[in-house]
């Protein structure tokens, strides 16, 4: 087969791109197409009265399309794969093995990325809602230095079902202590610890709380809160809420999506262990937590080096990675507003996956 360089493409005879199975009646080949055919020995291409080797290609390539290197590794990585690949945007289209493009719809929208680059979480989370608004599944394809490359896939979590919380009736006192709070009646707190999951409790029978725990449970009128300091008077939930901010910067999103993962009927705790904000249990009595939770602000940006570790650590713990952060740009912080646990908190669960 013969084509010609004509800037971001090659093109070639419409009959004979149908015959080696780029799609019927095309007249041009994308630079990625162009450049495996030619490794291939499949295809060659003049540029004028030249007829380019696969190095002069692949440089007059990357004049074009700087990316060009990245793009095809991961495209010659899908055909030897055995994929039928659509390129010519921005992503890559993935077929099912065994088919060509335009005899079944695509599974896959491919997101190529090089190791060093970045994707802000706003970037990722509209590439997701465009890839579920065309009923497609969304990858992104990290390119290392050395060549190789990693595939994760993106999707927005469908949690396991949990269970109804417990309901532990009655109200107690608890003294804020530092950055904890110790809820002080015995009876109650084996009740919370026991039945819901929450706090550590002592072998005295103390439960002690974190803040986020506490914050949750003010707003179901189960803990009454007591300054320990000066006069020990009782504290608002705004008080504590502008209290705990003063410990963690973060720490009204935190308890947004506290709120919001106890609303789904999980079974929340920390995730420090794990490097993340929480660990989530889809019953009380699960020995193993399902998910490692972290929180980021909208304008989170992803470095791949800092993506890649995060996975990698909750797959080697056989969990799911998941970031959550608040969907609207409300920064409200009214009594009325931060009770609401409903605040259009957003879910990214990104894993390693095999092709």
């Amino acid at each position: 087969m013969q084509g010609v360089l004509s800037d971001s493409k090659v093109i070639v005879a419409a009959s004979e791109t149908d015959v080696v199975g780029y799609g019927k009646n095309r007249e041009e080949l994308s630079l990625e197409e162009a450049a495996f055919m030619l490794d291939k020995g499949k295809l060659t291409i003049k540029h004028g009265e030249s007829e380019l080797s696969f190095g002069e290609f692949i440089m007059r390539a990357l004049d074009t399309l700087p990316m060009f290197t990245v793009r095809y590794l991961v495209y010659t990585d899908l055909k030897e794969r055995g994929y039928a690949v659509k390129t010519g945007g921005v992503e890559f289209w993935l077929y099912p093995r065994g088919t060509k493009p335009g005899e079944k719809p695509a599974k896959y929208v491919i997101h190529i990325l090089a190791e060093r680059e970045f994707i802000s979480l706003i970037e990722l989370d509209e590439l997701l809602s465009s890839a579920r608004n065309m009923r497609k599944e969304l990858i992104l394809a990290v390119v290392d230095e050395e060549s190789d490359i990693t595939y994760y896939e993106v999707n927005e979590p469908r949690f396991d079902a949990g269970i109804e919380e417990e309901c532990t009736e009655g109200k107690t006192k608890a003294s804020l202590v530092g950055d904890r709070v110790v809820l002080w009646d015995a009876e109650f707190a084996v009740k919370l610890f026991k039945n819901n999951f929450y706090g550590k409790l002592t072998k005295e029978n103390r439960l002690l709380l974190s803040l986020v725990e506490t914050a949750y449970l003010m707003t179901k009128n189960r803990v009454e809160l007591e300054n320990t300091r000066g006069t020990h008077a009782k504290l608002s939930f705004v008080q504590f809420i502008d209290y705990a901010g003063t410990i963690e910067t973060d720490f009204f999103d935190k308890y947004l999506v506290y709120s919001d993962l106890k609303a789904k009927g999980l079974r929340v705790k920390t995730g420090f262990k794990f490097g993340s904000h929480f660990r989530a249990y889809n019953a009380t009595k699960q020995k193993h937590s399902l998910y490692l939770v972290h929180v980021l602000p909208r304008d989170h940006v992803f470095f791949m080096s800092g993506m890649a570790r995060a996975v990698r650590l909750a797959h080697g713990v056989k969990k799911r990675m998941i970031f959550a952060f608040k969907g609207n740009l409300s920064t409200a912080q009214d009594s009325a507003t931060m009770r609401d646990a409903d605040q259009s908190i957003k879910y990214v669960d990104i894993g390693r996956m095999k092709l």
